[in-house]
Parts: C-alpha cells; structure tokens; sequence
C-alpha cells in the first residue's frame, strides 16, 4: 500500500500496511444478490474488482481497516503533549513503539513507558504517568509505531458498513460506462449516521 502522509498537531505523520488483509468482508455471491446477477458469471471478474473498490474507498473515508491488518505509522518525533494519535481503526494492539536517538540508532520504548488507548476513536498511545519519551532529534521520521487493525472477521463487520459497500458496488456498476467522480450519497450519508466517519487531522 502506498504511505499515506497528512499534517497534525504533532508534526508530520506517514503510516502504510506493511501485511495487508488477504480477502474481502463482503463475498462475490453476496455482492451479486445486491446486484441481481443470479447465477450469471459474466461480471464475476468486475464484481470481485468493484468489492476491492468499494472497500478501499469505505476505508479511506472512515479512517478504518475492515480485516486484520498490520499497520506501520511514523513521526517525525515523538509528541511533547506525550499522544500518538493512531490514523487508522478499530485497534487490535500495538506491537511496538520506536524511536531513533541522538545517535541514529533505532531503539524500542518499554512498554512501561506507555499506555494505549484503544477504547477513544482513533485510539492513541499515551505517556503513561510520570514517565517521559526519550532524547530524539526533530527531523524525519524519528518515532514509529506497528500496530494491528481491523474487525476479527468479515462477520464481525458492522452490518451498516458492509450495506455501504454495497451501495458503493451497485453504484459503479449501473454507471461504470460513464461513473462521475465523486461520493456516493447514500453510501456516505449512511456511515456518517452510522458514526463511522472518523476525525481526520487537517
């Protein structure tokens, strides 16, 4: 996956999927019963494309991973207010927090040195009380974070998701000859109610 970067409060932040999910949370024959196909296979290579379509474009809007993912995020140092804010949801668990010191060398926080937050949406790692983060020069890319996202399983999946991404699907499909760039309505109006559209920094 390509790295994402945005600006923050706490100074640039770049993240990427270093182990992407390896299937979809919605089906080929899930996605075909929205569409009425029935047991015609002419489409099945364009469905299974849409599926991916309409999965990336939910989790780019929401800020979420839909399946277990793991993800690599960076900053360019490590927050004075003590918060990594993470950019992506819901938190599995964080596998380790490291910085780069004065020296160039990588090193990993003991986990004694944070908490994690995995209930706040996003979920943040906090300076645990009376700790503080390590020396590390200001320039780029000097703290990082490996976590895991994502429901356990497309089952898992909140229903007004997985109905998102089927109005995502059926819209491409009906206008793919001449589909116009922008938001599906319903779809987005849908997780927005839902209260599955995240904060993003500006």
């Amino acid at each position: 996956m390509k790295p994402q970067r945005q600006k923050s409060k706490q100074k640039d932040v770049a993240y990427k999927i270093t182990t992407a999910a390896t299937s979809e949370p919605i089906t080929r024959a899930e996605a075909k019963n929205w569409l009425k196909l029935g047991s015609d296979t002419t489409d099945d290579t364009l469905v299974d494309t849409l599926i991916t379509a309409a999965r990336v474009w939910v989790e780019n809007h929401c800020a979420i991973s839909l399946l277990p993912q793991t993800v690599l995020e960076t900053w360019d140092a490590l927050p004075k207010d003590g918060t990594l804010t993470l950019s992506v949801a819901p938190l599995r668990s964080v596998s380790a927090v490291t910085y780069l010191d004065t020296a160039g060398v990588t090193q990993t926080i003991p986990v004694t040195v944070y908490d994690v937050d995995s209930v706040s949406m996003p979920a943040r790692i906090v300076r645990a009380y009376g700790q503080t983060w390590p020396d590390t020069e200001e320039s780029i890319n000097r703290a990082s974070a490996i976590y895991t996202v994502g429901y356990d399983n497309a089952s898992a999946v909140p229903a007004p998701i997985k109905t998102a991404m089927l109005l995502t699907i059926a819209d491409m499909y009906d206008n793919r000859t001449d589909y116009v760039k922008k938001m599906p309505t319903a779809a987005e109006y849908l997780l927005q109610a839902a209260g599955y559209r995240l904060f993003r920094f500006a």
